[in-house]
């Protein structure tokens, strides 16, 4: 088989690195299968066959110069000795397929909410730990930012709740750390309490995603 394949404007190769059409997060191409698809090393190791049509290549200058470079853990490497791979690949079949709406919706450039209580991010908690949980709400924060960035979202309110207070702390100090475009603080107390988390995104961070 050969190491390369041209799709249209762009060869897609052996080692490139490439972006996934419908679902967030890159990966690295290790083979190609055939003229239709090849296999991806994602973000956390983990090879899986993607259709060609469905891969963006990723430029080196465009790669050196992201300003979101994250590596986010995959739902696999969260939940890696917690569930059964059954219980593993059913959630992990919610949160993709909850991404894929998410990129496929409208637009609104406005503000767009996000509701991170557990059992609205997954239909059974049974066998998640309490530190695999807070992984999985960190990741779906981060993911669905990102998101926000690429669509231009102005505003997202990110739902917590309250608790111990836990995620709202690893949310903003993320959003310090990683996120320098997007500022942060307490959403409408008259309508969340002290459960949610007002970000906005600057637009420096929408030239940073489209270069």
């Amino acid at each position: 088989m050969a190491n390369f394949v041209h799709m249209g404007y762009q060869a897609i190769e052996i080692g490139d690195k490439v972006r996934f059409l419908n679902e967030v997060g890159e990966g690295t191409v290790t083979q190609i299968l055939s003229s239709t698809h090849a296999m991806v090393e994602d973000q956390d190791g983990f090879e899986f066959q993607h259709a060609l049509r469905e891969l963006i290549r990723v430029d080196d200058r465009e790669e050196e110069s992201e300003g979101y470079a994250r590596v986010i853990p995959s739902v696999a490497e969260i939940l890696a000795q917690e569930v059964s791979s059954q219980e593993q690949k059913a959630i992990e079949k919610e949160f993709k397929e909850r991404y894929v709406e998410a990129n496929n919706r409208p637009v609104s450039n406005d503000t767009e909410e996000v509701d991170l209580h557990m059992h609205q991010l997954v239909d059974s908690q049974r066998g998640l730990t309490a530190p695999a949980m807070l992984e999985l709400q960190l990741a779906h924060f981060e993911r669905m930012l990102l998101i926000g960035i690429r669509q231009k979202t102005k505003r997202m309110v990110f739902i917590h709740g309250i608790g111990q207070g836990v995620l709202r702390h690893e949310i903003w100090s993320r959003i310090e750390q990683f996120y320098p475009d997007c500022t942060c603080r307490s959403a409408d107390p008259r309508r969340f309490g002290n459960g949610a988390t007002e970000v906005w995104i600057g637009e420096s961070a929408f030239s940073r995603r489209s270069r």
